[in-house]
């Protein structure tokens, strides 16, 4: 009897290959923690950690203001730097390894909604799961970033099943974490109000609750420095978007690189933009407040772009906020984002790291600004295309066919 001859599985599903993607991206990112220092955040992170064993938290918002945080990030990398004692690579691992599993459950969260929706469309999920972006900035960077994103996507995704007390919960674990999500307030406020008072104070309760718990210790122990440290921190200046092309104008007003100790006209203009930036926000919620299910993630990517056009400054490991918004909004447009954001990434991150890959220390310095600054008009740029193409119609709710579809079941011949 001759042998037989080996059954191999057929074709992968779609399912299946953007996990098998994950698992590679996930494989890459972890290995990446482990075999790097990281950039200055994570140095910061590991700072924070002692400074709050040594001195106390209050401390820090009284005397350091380099410390921007909240206090359960506060409390959070003290309890890290308790369980790596003096081992800073173990600290900047165990850090990184934080977003690594936010990116893991961010992307099983995505295909659940498309099992719920229909989208994204395949490819688009598949190229997310090995994003560019996320991977530097979950791999390398050292930064909590990707954590809130994941809470703020599922908050969203709460609105989409009509549960205003989960929402609730997810979108003040996102506040407790970092306040960028403060600016997506109204969107969420505005919804729930138009779901009646039930839904309205379901949400608000909850959500203003957990945000006034997790702020109260701040509030009640070291108000003052506490609320300049948090609610006063105004980007880096110089960098990105207007600020940037304000300081290509040679005005020696406008030269220094910094977040602190900025001049009369940089404060000005700062304030300018952050004025412009909630008047935009507040009419573009209160347009759209009426638009529930996957409506409201086109309705909050349509903030971000907002956000991204009018801000003072962005970092490099900003580039994932928007990431699961975009992508829902529209997967091409998601795509041009990820890749004028990656290459603004490496030109960053490569300079400061002396130019030598794989990067192991990113520490930047303003000597470098010149090599990276002019690539973050790549995504920059790009932010103000999708709003000249798309503003309108968020604004107008001239709403394309794609953007009203219901959660209808997707079909089974459906083209991968």
């Amino acid at each position: 009897m001759g042998l037989m001859a080996p059954k191999f599985p057929g074709r992968l599903s779609p399912r299946t290959m953007v996990l098998v993607l994950l698992g590679l991206a996930t494989a890459v990112k972890t290995l990446w923690a482990m075999n790097s220092v990281g950039t200055t955040d994570a140095v910061l992170f590991y700072h924070f950690g002692r400074s709050i064993e040594t001195h106390g938290l209050r401390w820090e918002y009284v005397r350091d203001t380099v410390f921007n945080h909240t206090p359960f990030t506060g409390w959070m990398v003290h309890e890290l730097y308790l369980a790596t004692p003096g081992n800073y690579l173990a600290f900047a691992a165990i850090l990184r390894l934080l977003s690594i599993l936010a990116d893991i459950v961010l992307v099983l969260g995505l295909l659940h909604l498309r099992e719920l929706t229909g989208k994204p469309p395949w490819w688009a999920l598949g190229l997310f799961a090995v994003s560019p972006v996320s991977i530097m900035v979950s791999g390398f960077h050292g930064n909590i970033d990707p954590v809130m994103v994941m809470f703020l996507f599922f908050a969203a995704v709460a609105v989409l099943k009509d549960r205003p007390v989960l929402c609730g919960v997810m979108y003040a674990a996102a506040c407790n974490l970092k306040i960028v999500p403060l600016m997506v307030a109204p969107f969420f406020i505005f919804y729930w109000m138009g779901r009646g008072r039930r839904a309205a104070t379901s949400f608000m309760g909850t959500s203003g609750t957990l945000m006034l718990a997790g702020a109260s210790w701040g509030l009640i122990n070291c108000p003052a420095g506490f609320l300049r440290n948090v609610f006063g921190y105004g980007c880096f200046w110089g960098g990105w978007g207007f600020t940037y092309w304000l300081r290509q104008t040679g005005i020696k007003d406008f030269q220094l690189m910094d977040f602190e100790d900025l001049s009369v006209a940089q404060n000005r203009v700062t304030l300018a933009l952050k004025v412009i930036l909630i008047a935009g926000l507040l009419t573009l919620a209160w347009r759209r407040r009426k638009l529930g299910g996957l409506e409201f993630f086109t309705t909050l990517g349509a903030a971000f772009t907002w956000i991204f056009v009018v801000m003072p400054g962005a970092g490099p490991q900003y580039m994932v906020w928007f990431a699961p918004f975009i992508l829902l909004l529209s997967p091409r447009w998601w795509a041009a984002l990820t890749a004028g954001s990656a290459i603004f990434m490496v030109r960053f991150y490569h300079s400061t790291s002396h130019y030598h890959f794989p990067w192991d220390m990113s520490f930047p310095k303003p000597a470098e600004a010149p090599y990276w600054a002019p690539w973050t008009n790549l995504a920059w740029g790009t932010f103000i295309a999708l709003l000249c193409c798309r503003g309108a119609s968020w604004l107008l709710l001239e709403r394309r066919e794609r953007e009203v579809k219901e959660l209808a079941p997707q079909s089974a011949a459906e083209p991968v």
